[in-house]
Formats: structure tokens, sequence, C-alpha cells
């Protein structure tokens, strides 16, 4: 999901929360039924509304296309013979990327999102550092000890590896 789909479910969110709120307090007999009627009332005629209830209607329809279109599979099929079938857990690739990146030094407060697709596993890892470390040399170290840990693990290639390195800790 992108950061304008982040947004526009927020402001959709907060909007369904107004009107959910406005039902309850009316049904309690906290705003009088003839603002809500009034308010109603308004309704036929006025392209405001129609206008308002387009915009819900198509920001709807975007939500839900953006729901399928970036939904990623929850586990990763090994295999499926006629033994039986073996299947990882999205947790589980992203709990052993967290404790691979970790056993680079000066790596540590390693959490990891792993997105499985047909193509490998995409993992973005977002961790912090110590002082002194060589970012490039260490974030090569981390990339190449995670692809060759998952493909041993898994015998899937990790298609790409991201890092986010969100803080340097600071000596004290």
């Amino acid at each position: 999901m992108t950061i304008i789909d982040r947004i526009i479910l927020t402001l959709y969110t907060v909007f369904m929360a107004v009107v959910s709120a406005v039902t309850v307090l009316c049904s309690l007999d906290f705003i009088p039924h003839r603002y809500i009627a009034a308010l109603i009332a308004g309704i036929p005629g006025n392209t405001v509304y129609c206008v308002g209830g387009l915009i819900i209607l198509l920001l709807s329809v975007r939500l839900l296309i953006a729901n399928f279109a970036t939904s990623s599979a929850a586990s990763l099929q090994l295999d499926n013979s006629a033994t039986g079938k073996v299947a990882l857990g999205k947790s589980a690739i992203e709990d052993y990327a967290s404790a691979l990146a970790q056993e680079i030094y000066g790596v540590f407060n390693v959490k990891t999102i792993a997105e499985l697709e047909e193509s490998g596993i995409f993992i973005r890892i977002n961790a912090s550092i110590e002082p002194g470390i060589v970012i490039p040399a260490t974030s090569q170290e981390i990339k190449d000890n995670v692809r060759e840990g998952l493909k041993k693990a898994t015998g899937v290639e990790v298609a790409n590896v991201e890092i986010f390195f969100k803080q340097i800790k600071v000596q004290e």
C-alpha cells in the first residue's frame, strides 16, 4: 500500500468514525432528530452531496483495489509432494532474517519485513548501528548473510534486500 493509499485510508477512517459517532449520538437523543431530518431533506437536488458521495465511492473502490493489489502470501510453499506439504510462515522468515542481520558486528535493534512473491523473497531490514561502522561494507555484509542464510534454509532465492539504518547509537 502506497503512502497515498495510507493517507486516503486514514481520512476515510476518520470520516467513518465521525459518521458513526453522529449515528450513536442521534440514537441516544443527544443530537435532536430534527437536525438530521433537515440534513437529509436538503440532499435531493444538491450537487454538493452528489459530489461528496461520488468521492467517497471512488475512495472506497481505490482502497479495495489497493488492498487486493498489495496483498502478498502469508506463507512460502517449500514442498508439495505425495508425502505431504511443507510451508514456511512469513513471520518465520522475518524472524530468521532479523537474526541473520544481527549476526553482523555493530548491528542491533533489527526489525524485518518480508514480502513473499513468486519471483522470490523481498526483505526490508530496519536496524540501528554502532558508531564507527563503515555503512556500505556493513550493508553488503548484511545483504550477503541474509541472502545466503535464507537460500540455504529455504532453497528460495532472495530477490532483494533493502536496508534502512534508523539510528547510529550515541556513545555514552
